[in-house]
This record gives structure tokens, C-alpha cells and sequence, in this order.
């Protein structure tokens, strides 16, 4: 193997004797892999969930090839790793959305080690932005019924299945007629929709094993409004003979971009903050089925949780009210009847300096 520059054998030498030192055998001939060439390779080397894919795809096309593509694979340094976090910070992007395509980035060069076509990963030590976790609060009824007001006719009803059923937007978006038993008041969820391609695919669901086939309770006013939503729309019939309950402006599969879309305009009307989205539904079904004194065991089935711990570390806080409404549970510990308290006009507190 012959070198242009006596910089590029020396470093050529000391790769391989740090690959020797740390027992790892390393080919000559992947010193000269690229990072591009070596990605689209990882990208096209196994099957994986059609959202995995396009994401992974995305994010290496918008955000990684332009910034390792023509770097040499082995000389991708701890530094230039940071230093490239340092830029996606400074363009201005969401913390969680650094977070994934540093996954798509770590997911590629970890495939590279252990296929030893690197001896290590550069992924050591980086610095990411913290990813502050939402305060989640549960929608009240009030809040609920403005936003099913304020969605298009043909849209509405996905208000109250996510919020009566717990199902994530894509699983809303794909509930087909034959997953529903109006008699006994049972949901299933069997599919949902993805985006592929920038087109809308509706599929049997992928998402995890714990998810598919879940059955969820449809409480009545969920109940009702299916009923209405099938008296004034056509179903959606696929190739297969899936009937689709809910579909665009235009008849076809809702695309979530365009639904989102859709969404954001109704929170503007009926007043709820700019940031609620469909899964705050989702969350407030499960807190309030929570509050409603539901085990967390059934409420983890519902919601096709993976653990228990996933639910637990989710739902810590407050259904509002809940604190007005145990106050009366909690007065009968000490007292064996319930005592009026003449409300005071003004209370009188007593400074006291700190010893």
C-alpha cells in the first residue's frame, strides 16, 4: 500500500498500532472507506420499520452526509463530532431533534465497528443539548370539547378517539371500521399510518408487539361521536377492503403533516396553547384513567407501553381538580362526620425571625 504524503502513511501507521494495541484487526483497504460511501451502505443493509428508515434516511440526507459524507471513515475524530453538535445547536434546532440525528449518526458508526471496518467509535463524550421533558397537563373537558368544535366536520371525531381511547395520531389516523365493536364497546388497534415517500401508506401496525392488537375502552361520547362522524362521511375503501373511517379534504389517506396542519388552526380557535398536541390527548387519557383510580398495569395495556416503568416515568403530576375532590376523601380520616369551616375574611400570619 503506497501513501501520496509521508503525513498520510504515518497516520496510516498509527491507526494500525492502535488497532493492534487494543486487539482489533483492521483491513488496509477500509482506510480509504468514506463516511458516504459507507453510509448509504448501512442504510441499505438490513429491513427496517418504514418510519425508521425515512427518518434515518432524513436525517442523514439533511443533516449528516453534508458534514461527514466525504470524510474518511476512520478519521473522524471525538472533536469533529462535537464540533458538529455545536453547529446543529446554533441553527437553531429543537434539542430532541439533535438528540435523533445523533442517534441516526451513532446507530452508523457503532454498524462500523462492529463490523471492524473502524477499531472505535468517535461517539465518546459528546456533549447534547439537554432535552427538557414537557410538563404534561391533561386536558380539561372544557378544553376537549372546544377543539372537537373548532375541527372541520370531516376531522372532528379523531378528538375524541384520542382522548377517549389513548391512540397515537397514526393510529387514529388508520382506525378502520372493522377494529371497532360499537355493541360491546371495544376498540382494537390493528393499523396505522405512516408517511413513505412523502405519501400517506396505511399498514398493518409495526410500531411495537405491545401495541398491536391492544384493546382500548370506547366510552361513550367517543361511542357517539363515531356514529355521527360515519352519518355524515364515507368511509375510505383500500385495495384490500380496509374501510378507513377518516379521510382528507380531498379523499384520500390523511397525510399526520397535513392533519397537523389542520390541528394547529383548530387549538387557535378554541383558545388551547400553541404547543398542545394530538398525544397531550393520549397523555390525558391516561392520567385521567389514572385519576379515575384504574391500575397502572391495565392503563400500560392500554396504552401499549412496553414496562411499567415507561408509564411511571411519564404520568407524575396533577389531574386539575383532583386536589378539591380527595380534600373531602381525606376529611373523613380524622373526623367520622364533615364539619363546616367558617371562612375567615382576611388571615393574620406572624412574622418570625430565623433563629
Amino acid at each position: 500500500m503506497t501513501f501520496e504524503k509521508k503525513a498520510d502513511a504515518l497516520a496510516y501507521e498509527r491507526k494500525v498500532l492502535e488497532a493492534k494495541s487494543s486487539g482489533v484487526a483492521v483491513k488496509p483497504k477500509h482506510l480509504r472507506t468514506t463516511f458516504l460511501k459507507w453510509s448509504e451502505q448501512w442504510l441499505n443493509s438490513k429491513e427496517r420499520r418504514p418510519g425508521t428508515q425515512e427518518s434515518y434516511e432524513r436525517n442523514m440526507r439533511n443533516h449528516i452526509q453534508p458534514e461527514f459524507g466525504g470524510s474518511l471513515l476512520h478519521r473522524i475524530e471525538p472533536a469533529d463530532v462535537q464540533e458538529w453538535i455545536t453547529r446543529l445547536r446554533n441553527k437553531g434546532l429543537a434539542a430532541r431533534t439533535i438528540h435523533l440525528i445523533y442517534k441516526t449518526f451513532r446507530a452508523c458508526i457503532n454498524s462500523a465497528v462492529r463490523k471492524r471496518v473502524i477499531p472505535f467509535t468517535p461517539c465518546v463524550d459528546i456533549d447534547l443539548p439537554e432535552v427538557k421533558r414537557k410538563r404534561i397537563v391533561p386536558a380539561t373537558r372544557e378544553q376537549v370539547w372546544a377543539l372537537y368544535e373548532a375541527m372541520p366536520m370531516h376531522s372532528r371525531a379523531l378528538v375524541m378517539v384520542g382522548v377517549g381511547c389513548g391512540l397515537r395520531s397514526g393510529e387514529a389516523l388508520g382506525l378502520c371500521l372493522d377494529a371497532i365493536d360499537f355493541e360491546a364497546g371495544v376498540l382494537t388497534v390493528r393499523r396505522q399510518v405512516i408517511k413513505e415517500r412523502s405519501k400517506a401508506q396505511l399498514v398493518d401496525y409495526n410500531k411495537t408487539e405491545s401495541s398491536h392488537g391492544r384493546e382500548v375502552p370506547l366510552p361513550a361520547f367517543t361511542h357517539r361521536a363515531l356514529l355521527d362522524h360515519l352519518d355524515s362521511n364515507s368511509v375510505l375503501v383500500m385495495a384490500d377492503g380496509a374501510k378507513v373511517l377518516f379521510r382528507s379534504s380531498r379523499g384520500n389517506l390523511f397525510r399526520r403533516d397535513a392533519f397537523y396542519k389542520t390541528f394547529k388552526r383548530a387549538l387557535a380557535v378554541a383558545g388551547l396553547p400553541a404547543d398542545f398536541r394530538f398525544h397531550d390527548l393520549r397523555h390525558s387519557f391516561a392520567s385521567h384513567a389514572l385519576d379515575q383510580g384504574v391500575p397502572e398495569s391495565t392503563v400500560q395495556l392500554y396504552m401499549g407501553h412496553a414496562s411499567a416503568e415507561e408509564l411511571k416515568g411519564t404520568y407524575h403530576h396533577q389531574v386539575k381538580g383532583a386536589a378539591a375532590r380527595d380534600r373531602k376523601a381525606l376529611e373523613t380520616v380524622f373526623f367520622t362526620e364533615a364539619r363546616d369551616v367558617a371562612i375567615p375574611d382576611a388571615v393574620d400570619v406572624d412574622d418570625e425571625e430565623a433563629a
